[in-house]
């Protein structure tokens, strides 16, 4: 991120869709099977997605903050202090370790972070020794995440498969293997990216484009492991409010419904084939609310079904086209 990159210019609301088949998009911390609510909601945590959103922008030669482990966070006074280096500066006040930071980490702007610095001292060129005490400690990060869910009803399974592990040249014994996942989900995610937060993180409009992009393309990239192969993005929208308003829907998926095709019930959903995405009640609170909205963008999958067609106002989001990634 540059110093003079403008601040997120107002309110983003977002929803966005992907499916996964015969795979498990969330497992719990006991027995690693889809999460589910009591009543058999299954559900994927916010942290999940924030993790393939990461690892994809680490792909893409972001630094990231919070790598590899959920919840660790990087040598933060290393940082710091190879940042100085560079920069040519003696020491940094406590407002200036944040800002140096932010600067370096998007995970940071968008999602905030626990500035945990070890506790220890560094030394400067000259011989004073200055704890590194950054103000503030903790942010809250300007894009806010709903817990995503699954929208219909889904049928959980177990798959076994054989895998080989030998010892020896002529070791050729299997060991039978279980993992837990859904017949098929398709899964909604909902947030908001707020200014004002964007204004103490220094979230930008480049940052927010580059979060959307590395949202739908960080589930499928997601598929180098067993158990997420088979996630697709298929929907993203983002609603853009006018500078000013303070204004926002929240939980965006509650808009959003499904229709079976051929009346084929729920739990044996095996595609988008399966079944069309209803949009009319968001399309109904989006007008209604047409004043605040200075613009709508969305793309979609050519797999996805809709009931009805999309409105002719909204943009393109042109959310597979990478070539226009801000620089770092």
């Amino acid at each position: 991120m540059k110093e003079d990159a403008n601040i997120l210019s107002g309110r983003r609301e977002f929803l966005f869709l992907y499916d996964i088949k015969m795979g498990n998009p969330n497992g719990d911390p006991d027995e690693n099977r889809p999460r589910v609510l009591p009543d058999g909601t299954h559900y994927v945590t916010d942290v999940r997605l924030k993790r393939f959103i990461r690892d994809f922008l680490k792909n893409r030669g972001q630094d990231i903050l919070v790598d590899n482990i959920e919840g660790r966070t990087t040598n933060l006074t290393g940082r710091v202090v190879d940042y100085l280096q560079k920069h040519n500066q003696k020491e940094a006040n406590a407002e200036d370790l944040v800002r140096i930071l932010l600067n370096a980490f998007i995970d940071a702007r968008l999602f905030g972070s626990s500035f945990a610095f070890k506790a220890e001292e560094v030394k400067g060129e000259s011989s004073r020794k200055a704890k590194w005490e950054p103000i503030p400690k903790t942010m809250t990060g300007a894009v806010q995440l709903n817990m995503g869910e699954v929208l219909h009803q889904a049928e959980e399974v177990d798959i076994h498969g054989t895998s080989i592990f030998a010892s020896g040249a002529e070791k050729t014994q299997g060991t039978f293997t279980t993992y837990f996942g859904l017949r098929y989900a398709l899964i909604g995610f909902s947030g908001v990216a707020n200014e004002h937060s964007a204004k103490i993180s220094l979230l930008s409009d480049d940052d927010y484009d580059l979060f959307l992009k590395a949202m739908w393309h960080g589930v499928r990239s997601a598929g180098n492991t067993r158990t997420k192969v088979g996630q697709i993005p298929h929907f993203l929208i983002s609603i853009e409010y006018k500078k000013g308003e303070e204004f926002q829907f929240g939980r965006l998926h509650d808009y959003t419904k499904l229709q079976a095709v051929n009346e084929k019930p729920e739990k044996v959903w095996a595609s988008p084939g399966d079944y069309k995405v209803d949009l009319s009640t968001l399309i109904e609170r989006l007008n209604g609310q047409k004043g605040r909205i200075e613009k709508i963008r969305y793309d979609k999958s050519s797999d996805i079904q809709f009931i009805q067609d999309v409105p002719a106002n909204w943009v393109c989001l042109d959310v597979e086209n990478l070539k226009t990634e801000n620089p770092k």
